[in-house]
């Protein structure tokens, strides 16, 4: 990047942070190099920067990385400092006790959804979600959510950090156009649905929550077991408890429904100018 202000240590200091996930929690020298495309030399020498400060931690025994106690407080501190997870979270408990169901609340980062917060009622035994839990957004209810209420330019970068991903392509199972109208219909109902796509044996409903400028906040989801709720029971009995509560949060932050919004294009060359899509 030419911007003289711009620290490229710092940087790539963050792309180190970057390459540990929730599947891959821990990395030992040689797996960091190749994840980062830096030389060896840099790479150690920004991670013992990082093992002094307390943002990574060295294990001796595996020789191996992971995240520190630092960036974990970095993290909880952001979380706990979110207006919306205050001005959510007695909606979230409502729907919670008129459902009997677990609901999630999430914000989008890129092309993955994180967890904010969690009402928990009934355990699901075959997640291990927590708050600040990353899930995939082409997948699940919550994620899909929002993706079909991008606005334009979001929705093109986002469709193309997802196909131009030859793994997460392949997970997709449809193509650019059919997912493109799977979100169509998604802004047209007002949630989206998971039918064991994400875990087997959980379906999901998700709606999403604007915030006064129009643009897509976050959104909630309902998962429940296959076996106890059927899709009939899903889209029909919980769907409008969802949708509702997601209306009332989105209207506490501010947001007014227009009365009209423009529809996600099947194709990317008939897309309209413009960074707002507004719900329908």
């Amino acid at each position: 990047m030419s911007d003289r202000n711009f620290v490229n240590s710092l940087q790539r200091g963050l792309t180190i942070l970057e390459t540990f996930t929730r599947e891959r929690p821990k990395h030992n020298l040689q797996q960091l190099t190749q994840a980062t495309n830096l030389p060896k030399t840099t790479v150690l020498r920004l991670l013992r920067t990082l093992v002094s400060l307390g943002y990574v931690r060295y294990e001796a025994a595996s020789r191996e990385y992971s995240l520190g106690p630092k960036v974990m407080s970095l993290g909880y501190a952001t979380l706990a400092g979110m207006d919306l997870r205050d001005i959510a979270r007695p909606c979230l408990h409502d729907l919670s006790r008129l459902s009997g169901q677990n609901v999630n609340l999430a914000v989008l980062d890129g092309i993955e959804a994180i967890y904010i917060e969690r009402i928990t009622r009934k355990q699901l035994i075959s997640t291990d979600h927590t708050v600040g839990s990353r899930v995939n957004t082409h997948s699940t209810a919550v994620g899909r959510a929002m993706l079909a209420f991008l606005g334009d330019d979001e929705l093109r970068d986002a469709l193309g950090r997802l196909y131009d991903d030859p793994e997460t392509a392949r997970d997709l199972r449809l193509g650019r156009e059919q997912f493109c109208r799977l979100l169509k219909s998604i802004r047209r109902n007002g949630y989206a649905v998971n039918n064991e796509e994400y875990i087997m044996g959980i379906r999901a409903i998700g709606a999403p929550i604007f915030n006064g400028s129009g643009r897509v906040e976050a959104a909630i989801n309902m998962p429940v077991f296959s076996r106890s709720v059927s899709m009939k029971e899903l889209t029909e009995r919980f769907a409008p408890m969802l949708v509702n509560t997601a209306r009332e949060i989105s209207a506490m932050l501010g947001f007014v429904k227009p009365a009209e919004g423009p529809d996600v294009q099947e194709s990317e060359g008939k897309r309209s100018a413009g960074n707002r899509a507004s719900p329908r």
